[in-house]
């Protein structure tokens, strides 16, 4: 048995293929003679065509029997790698019935069959595909093929563990030179797995190496922000792995986490406008790093300063000369802009928005909520739910215009297609906006053109355009419970639903039962601790029932503030690190900007529900 999982897309992004193209790639490549045996299907290897469908074509005409049932076999794979798909079906069908029911040539056109499935997006039609009796003979060509297969799989559906054990099955069937590679791959995918699933696959596994591959990602993730522990550890994982591939050579991300003392600052201080325009956002951020702070059992000290009672530049400078040791903040991208030109990486800081001028360094970090990274991620949650054409419907203002056109990069990044952008100007544009959007103002010409032709009681109902599958509303609130009723309304009796997505600005406080009926079905994204009960988000409603959803993100915001300070040096170097915050999964590029990885939920029977 090759496979046992459920997957929802196939498309990949241009930065995840990387593996996958490879692995495709070694799976065409020879890896020296196969054994010479007296079958044709071990003669005349499989698993791979070097040549082109003509070729093989020729040679079939040639030949009989199995002989001839090989080189067909290799003229349907050489069409399919020449993304010629009609000519390969047709190959396979007519080789359907007569070839042995198991077998190297079975599998080889199962194999066919699965990369059929996996390019049109049938994903369950893969697992069957691949899903053969272990004792069948394959050529190591073919391993390389299967495999390779279930790596795209597993790539398209983020199941990281099985993409990686993938690469782990892979090995025995690689050339030396290609090993390490492999093993960096296999690395990178177990490294950014939070430790829940990874205790629970290391628990779940007889393999002894393959365990050894979980127990090395546990420990890196569970000992990031102690460098000694890790040490001690490492030395205890490598004495019981000796002959591990990660044990002669550790990953190169974890080498460095080993050479980077954590920040362990007794002063903290945090520069907000506490005053002005802006005090109630920057009130927020400071309950949530209150709360997190006063929840741990430390000694560590915070002093506040007011960027609006004085300029940023002399609140940093006085935070200086009392002692502090690590600066949060500031929060306004004004106030930014004013601190980077006197900054000169004294103390670590932790800014609280984006940086435009490209200034880094060592212990610089941004973290912001930015809207944009939003889009992009939807994109990208689209396409891995196998949504093949999408449409976007924005409000016609400049965040708006932003949001679909980052959805509309990310779209075509992932999949080389271009997005179709409807604008919407104001609630009462909106019933023109989606019938314009969907044709159905063409749909509705053309009956009245009837109507004339014919006489008005001529029956005839509207047509809506079904080349599109999914919708990304970009939208507040307020306009998505107006705009959604228009979408439903103006789809065809007979047409398939779309699916809806949004992002966490279209998340608000609904008034009644009924709000949330209207929205059944929208999904969309935003902070885990916003889209789930948990304890956190109930002592703050209790503290301040009357404070809204924007501002309940930046208390979560702050709350994660303080909780990275301990992590951040190690984040930035071990690229794997993860740490699950109210805000969202974060992670830290090279560069020192922190990238939030959100939750999605759908509204099901009148409530928003964690998906």
């Amino acid at each position: 048995m090759l496979v046992k999982s459920h997957c929802s897309s196939f498309r990949l992004s241009a930065r995840h293929w990387l593996s996958a193209a490879l692995l495709c790639a070694l799976a065409g490549c020879a890896s020296g003679p196969e054994p010479q045996r007296t079958s044709p299907e071990v003669t005349i290897p499989l698993g791979q065509a070097s040549n082109a469908p003509s070729y093989y074509l020729d040679q079939a005409d040639r030949a009989s029997g199995e002989r001839r049932q090989t080189y067909l076999l290799l003229a349907a794979r050489a069409y399919l790698q020449q993304g010629q798909m009609a000519p390969a079906n047709a190959l396979l069908d007519s080789l359907a019935a007569s070839l042995p029911s198991q077998g190297t040539l079975q599998v080889e056109y199962r194999l066919l069959r699965a990369r059929q499935a996996l390019e049109s997006a049938q994903r369950d039609d893969v697992l069957t595909w691949l899903d053969w009796p272990g004792h069948w003979a394959l050529s190591p060509a073919q391993w390389r093929d299967a495999y390779a297969l279930q790596i795209r799989l597993h790539q398209s559906t983020g199941d990281a563990i099985a993409q990686a054990h993938a690469h782990y099955a892979l090995s025995p069937y690689l050339e030396p030179d290609y090993q390490q590679s492999n093993w960096d791959q296999i690395w990178r995918l177990l490294s950014a797995q939070p430790e829940e699933l990874l205790r629970s696959a290391i628990d779940g596994s007889p393999d002894r190496v393959w365990r050894a591959w979980l127990e090395l990602a546990w420990l890196a993730q569970h000992y990031a922000v102690q460098p000694a522990t890790m040490l001690s550890e490492l030395a205890r994982w490598q004495r019981a792995n000796p002959s591990h591939p990660a044990a002669r050579k550790l990953p190169e991300d974890l080498e460095r986490a080993l050479n980077v003392q954590p920040y362990r600052p007794q002063q903290v201080a945090v520069l907000l406008p506490l005053s002005g325009q802006y005090a109630s956002q920057a009130r927020a951020i400071q309950d949530g790093l209150l709360a997190n702070l006063l929840s741990q059992d430390s000694d560590r000290q915070v002093q506040f300063y007011d960027t609006q009672a004085m300029t940023v530049q002399q609140a940093y400078q006085q935070a200086l000369e009392q002692g502090a040791e690590f600066v949060i903040g500031p929060l306004l991208k004004s106030n930014l802009d004013q601190l980077l030109t006197v900054y000169q990486h004294e103390v670590p800081l932790l800014a609280l928005n984006q940086d435009d001028s490209h200034q880094r360094g060592a212990d610089l970090y941004f973290f912001s909520l930015d809207p944009e990274a939003e889009a992009e991620q939807a994109a990208e949650r689209m396409r891995y739910q196998g949504i093949k054409q999408p449409m976007v419907l924005a409000s016609n203002t400049a965040t708006g215009k932003r949001l679909a056109e980052r959805f509309s990069q990310q779209w075509q990044s992932l999949t080389e297609d271009p997005v179709e952008i409807h604008y919407f100007q104001g609630n009462d544009d909106m019933r023109q906006s989606v019938q314009q959007a969907m044709h159905v103002d063409q749909s509705n010409a053309r009956i009245d053109e009837i109507k004339r032709l014919f006489g008005n009681n001529t029956k005839a109902d509207f047509r809506s355009r079904r080349d599109i599958d999914a919708l990304y509303l970009v939208t507040t609130a307020n306009e998505v419970r107006l705009l959604k009723p228009f979408v439903d309304v103006n789809l065809a009796v007979f047409a398939d639903p779309l699916l809806l997505y949004a992002s966490s600005r279209a998340h608000g406080e609904l008034q009644n039962d009924q709000h949330a009926a209207e929205l059944e079905g929208l999904r969309l994204s935003d902070m885990p601790w916003l889209l789930s009960d948990n304890a956190q988000q109930q002592q703050a409603a209790e503290l301040w029932p009357e404070r809204s959803l924007s501002l309940q993100r930046l208390y979560a915001m702050g709350y994660d503030s303080w909780s990275l300070i301990d992590r951040l040096a190690q984040m930035q170097v071990f690229t794997g690190y993860r740490m699950r915050g109210l805000s969202g999964q974060l992670t830290v590029d090279p560069d020192g900007n922190l990238e939030r990885q959100l939750d999605w939920a759908r509204y099901r029977r009148g409530a928003l529900r964690p998906e």
